[in-house]
């Protein structure tokens, strides 16, 4: 089993379209109060709860894994002060009010941060007790939301006071997990709400199929031009939908007759692997589109 599985399974790769969404409201300098006023004291700790995978059960522990087992790309989550929660609460609620001169003021990852995020200060307390652990601090969410580090199952257990163990699961699965909710020092408390990706139980889909689709009053189902495979029925089919059918469905048509076609906008996909470039290439060119590739940030090493 590869050991190399602590990387964030949703932030790896992000496919933006276009040019960035324009934002209404302009930089501001964070001028939040520092809430961590005490010196960090590794003797006085705070629990971290609700920070164990639910699945981290006894009847599946196979026991501690090694120290040097490599840890990359935690996530230390933090939080927002009372006032923060509140002003933000209303500045949202302001966007889509139409009396408001706030309304669809869109804020850029860096203004969010910059105006709802912990003070310069308390970031640089976290990061400078981080490396003093012996982690390697990657980067700050431009949100201020994580603060990105690595490590070794070693410097969890002596950082945050928890041991990363061994699971398999009924199904054979293999997993490495925190066997206990972290700790970290009191301190730091005010603005650390718990730690990300400890593990590597990754989300699956919520989605499912609930039923097979309606027939129709002569009891034959639709036959999609892209439907496949040939011949399928009920749960069995795909249905593939092309830029016509999207602009029946949601009656766009109107729309691009009138010169508006999204230009200016940015639509971002994240996933869970790399594309390859000549399928959009084929599509757009298979449905008369205009050349236009994406443009592919890949998050960290390359899933390939």
């Amino acid at each position: 089993m590869a050991t190399r599985l602590f990387a964030p399974r949703f932030l790896p790769l992000v496919f933006v379209l276009g040019s960035l969404i324009p934002s209404g409201v302009s930089a501001q300098v964070n001028q939040a109060p520092a809430r961590i006023t005490q010196s960090v004291n590794e003797t006085r700790l705070t629990l971290l709860r609700g920070n164990t995978h639910p699945l981290a059960r006894p009847q599946f522990d196979r026991g501690p894994a090694p120290a040097e087992l490599p840890m990359d790309r935690m996530l230390l989550v933090l939080k927002r002060s009372p006032e923060q929660e509140a002003a933000l609460e209303k500045f949202m609620a302001e966007q889509q009010d139409p009396s408001s001169p706030n309304f669809h003021k869109w804020l850029t990852p860096q203004e969010f941060g910059q105006r709802f995020g912990p003070a310069d200060q308390d970031i640089q307390t976290i990061t400078s007790w981080l490396e003093s652990r012996g982690f390697q601090v990657g980067n700050v969410s431009k949100g201020r939301t994580v603060i990105e580090f690595s490590g070794t199952a070693g410097d969890v257990q002596g950082a945050f006071h928890t041991t990363i163990h061994k699971y398999i699961l009924p199904s054979g699965e293999q997993h490495w997990a925190n066997a206990s909710d972290p700790a970290i020092p009191a301190a730091l408390a005010p603005v650390v709400v718990g730690v990300s990706t400890l593990h590597n139980f990754f989300p699956r889909p919520m989605s499912h199929v609930v039923s097979a689709p309606a027939r129709s009053a002569e009891g034959v189902s639709p036959r999609p031009l892209f439907t496949f495979p040939a011949g399928c029925s009920g749960t069995n089919c795909n249905f593939v939908l092309g830029p016509a059918d999207f602009a029946t469905i949601y009656n766009v048509t109107p729309l691009w007759d009138a010169g508006i076609d999204g230009t200016g906008q940015t639509i971002a996909i994240v996933a869970d692997s790399n594309i390859n470039i000549q399928d959009v290439r084929d599509f757009r060119s298979i449905f008369g589109l205009p050349a236009k590739d994406p443009n592919i940030i890949v998050n960290g090493g390359n899933p390939g």
